[in-house]
């Protein structure tokens, strides 16, 4: 594990346990921790301290596979997604809180926002921070330990739970919908030979079309006016990080 591992991993964990303890519910300490960790890779990058390529973000020799990679993955993701909200409905009986999208369903000025934000936010910082930087830096840490696949499996599930996490504002079945997802997300980077474009473009697709659907009631939870509404079953909206 390098010093840039060592130190993001590091700053990763105190934020989570900030989030778990007392402010997961502060949109302040989530976003805010989110972009700072997010940002430090950058600052590492201009300084030396990391390339482009130990954060997965080495430039492909083609698109096209990255491309069609993430669009398969994402039509993947939909044909689960059904069954990761029946696993969660069976351990939690409350439905997630989604009171917080509301606004992308009242104009399409405020859903495109909200689809930029989640791009911004989901597809491209949250996958650095537990992707690029946790996955990685969990396996690198564990290959010494362990074989290669099981180091894999363990730093995938990892950086599910800490993404899972840092959704808890929705609600416990939310957050193991999201969990559940998150793995698929890892899962993509280590087949895609850790390449966080593949990654980071899945998810922001997956996003658009989930708030598409969401804005236009066609989601399993998309009605907020209803008793039972005010949830969003992962099935039908990956949020990423849009408070």
């Amino acid at each position: 594990m390098t010093t840039f591992q060592q130190t993001s991993l590091l700053l990763t964990l105190f934020w989570l346990v900030v989030v778990a303890v007392r402010f997961r519910r502060s949109t302040i300490v989530l976003i805010g921790g989110l972009v700072a960790i997010g940002l430090y890779p950058l600052a590492a990058f201009v300084s030396d301290k990391v390339t482009l390529g130990e954060l997965g973000l080495a430039t492909p020799n083609s698109w096209w596979p990255v491309i069609g990679l993430a669009v398969a993955w994402t039509a993947l993701m939909f044909a689960y997604s059904p069954l990761a909200d029946r696993l969660a409905t069976r351990a939690f009986a409350k439905p997630p809180t989604l009171g917080s999208f509301r606004a992308i369903q009242e104009s399409r000025v405020k859903l495109i926002a909200g689809i930029v934000v989640a791009w911004v936010l989901g597809g491209i910082l949250e996958e650095l921070v537990f992707r690029g930087i946790v996955l990685k830096s969990v396996e690198s840490l564990l290959t010494a330990w362990l074989t290669a696949p099981l180091a894999s499996a363990v730093a995938v599930s990892v950086a599910a739970l800490g993404a899972g996490l840092i959704h808890f504002y929705q609600g416990p079945r939310a957050m193991v919908i999201i969990t559940q997802l998150s793995i698929l997300f890892g899962v993509l980077f280590v087949i895609s030979g850790y390449n966080l474009w593949t990654v980071m473009l899945c998810h922001g697709l997956y996003d658009t079309i989930a708030f598409i659907r969401f804005a236009n009631k066609k989601s399993k939870y998309s009605n907020l006016d209803s008793d039972k509404s005010l949830s969003s079953g992962k099935q039908t909206l990956d949020t990423g990080l849009t408070l």
